[in-house]
């Protein structure tokens, strides 16, 4: 069955560079909020170096790495670990704020290589974590504002976080996350079909609320998987009978491998 589109704009969607934002983006990311990766928030992590745990005091909490001392935060903290391709490994320090209006700030551990251990100056006052990434060379942590669907980037220079000029939509940092550590699909695996009942969407960006509104597929529809993140895969798709073309995020839990003529039964 071919594709059904609810208005007949939909039929030509932006152009893939257009709606994806895509980027060279060395190495890899994971983001710290569902669903483009996830990560708990915890009083110890293990990293490839050695643990690194919180010890709370009064009014601040000690950071220690194999049991010494990193500096202190004001307030409670939370550890998560990105998982990052790199000789270091990075974990985020998420402090609680008694100011209701303004509940988080932030520092970020370089732990490794070897017995090297850094620690941020604190940044992100009263943002919200949301993923983070690499650019080349570098680590760049998202933060988003909670109200606005902003996302401030922040870059690891030495022993501080600096803040990135460009403000993102929750959609295009996604995007940005996953284009640098989707898995792309062979070949011979790329052929899916489209299962379940009703409506498939299309996504600009592997999160749920970057649903196209105008632009799905239905049961039937056979499509092909470029890449898969999370609980999306990156698709194209040619509509058969009019041969024009979509591309974006569709939900795997919607989509099954197409049968070739060896898997049918005689």
């Amino acid at each position: 069955m071919a594709s059904a589109f609810a208005a007949p704009c939909s039929m030509t969607p932006a152009p893939r560079g257009r709606l994806f934002l895509r980027a060279a983006i060395a190495a890899c990311a994971v983001s710290m909020l569902p669903p483009c990766a996830a990560a708990d928030e915890h009083a110890n992590v293990v990293t490839r170096f050695g643990p690194v745990e919180t010890q709370p005091g009064p009014d601040r909490t000690d950071i220690r790495f194999r049991g010494a001392s990193l500096g202190q935060v004001d307030g409670n903290a939370s550890l998560v670990k990105l998982s990052v391709q790199d000789d270091a490994d990075y974990v985020l320090v998420d402090t609680a704020l008694p100011d209701p209006q303004c509940r988080h700030r932030f520092t970020l551990l370089q732990i490794g290589p070897g017995d090297e251990a850094t620690m941020s100056q604190p940044f992100g006052d009263c943002l919200t974590g949301f993923g983070a990434r690499r650019a080349g060379d570098k680590l760049i942590v998202q933060l988003a504002q909670e109200g606005t669907g902003e996302v401030h980037e922040f870059v690891w220079m030495q022993d501080r976080m600096k803040e990135l000029t460009n403000v993102l939509t929750r959609c295009d940092a996604a995007q940005l996350t996953a284009a640098s550590r989707w898995l792309p699909v062979a070949a011979g695996q790329a052929g899916r079909v489209v299962t379940g009942t009703g409506r498939a969407w299309f996504h600009t960006a592997p999160l749920d609320e970057c649903k196209l509104p105008q632009l799905f597929i239905v049961p039937g529809d056979v499509l092909t998987v470029l890449h898969t993140y999370g609980d999306f895969a990156d698709v194209a798709y040619r509509n058969p009978r009019t041969g024009r073309e979509a591309s974006g995020w569709i939900k795997l839990d919607r989509l099954a491998p197409t049968r070739t003529p060896s898997d049918t039964p005689l």
